[in-house]
């Protein structure tokens, strides 16, 4: 595997795809990468317009976008189909995808295909796309469950404690009194009177 080939993959740019709007025209862009070698891909889903990009072409290209080393200019890639920062121009029997802003943008021309290719790219995008839509709805769901889960969570009472029986904190529970010895119960005021002894002689 090359080195080119390596940064495509890990930089994820072995598969992706933008929808592209030039004027009343709307271009789907995309890239594959199949037996080591990298395709960039546009159609208007009537025809379809590719180029192979293998390490040398990537050479050349990265050098007139004054870009220094592969690993940027595959991500230079990446991020100008995941930000949008792409355009494309029809011109005859090709069109020009231009990736990034500024001084440097990656210029790629891109030629008409055979009928062969333009049915296997077409049906390569249309599954892919299929497949992205199917993986999108999947995790919605689950993305619900996990919410609705939370919710009934959140409005479930919470369970009391049945054998709690003693004090509280933060509580001064009023400590009941003792009876004094002699304290009258109906009366607490008044004492018992204590009852008569007689003389005692010593």
């Amino acid at each position: 595997m090359s080195e080119f080939v390596s940064h495509i993959q890990d930089s994820g740019c072995a598969k992706i795809h933008r929808v592209v709007t030039n004027g009343d025209e709307r271009y789907l862009c995309f890239t594959r990468l199949a037996n080591s070698a990298w395709f960039v891909i546009a159609s208007d889903g009537v025809s379809v317009w590719k180029t192979e990009v293998d390490e040398d072409e990537a050479d050349t290209i990265r050098e007139l976008a004054g870009i220094s080393t592969t690993e940027a200019f595959v991500n230079k890639i990446r991020n100008g189909f995941q930000n949008g920062d792409i355009s494309v121009a029809a011109m005859g029997n090709k069109v020009t995808l231009t990736i990034g802003k500024g001084c440097s943008p990656i210029n790629l021309d891109l030629f008409e295909a055979k009928a062969a290719d333009k049915r296997t790219e077409l049906q390569t995008v249309l599954f892919r796309l299929a497949e992205s839509a199917t993986l999108l709805s999947a995790d919605l769901d689950k993305s619900k469950q996990l919410v609705e889960t939370l919710k009934a969570q959140q409005g479930a009472p919470k369970p009391t404690a049945f054998m709690d029986l003693g004090p509280k904190k933060g509580l001064n529970p009023a400590k009941t009194k003792q009876k004094q010895a002699g304290m009258s119960v109906i009366n607490p005021t008044s004492k018992k009177r204590k009852a008569a002894q007689g003389v005692v002689f010593d």
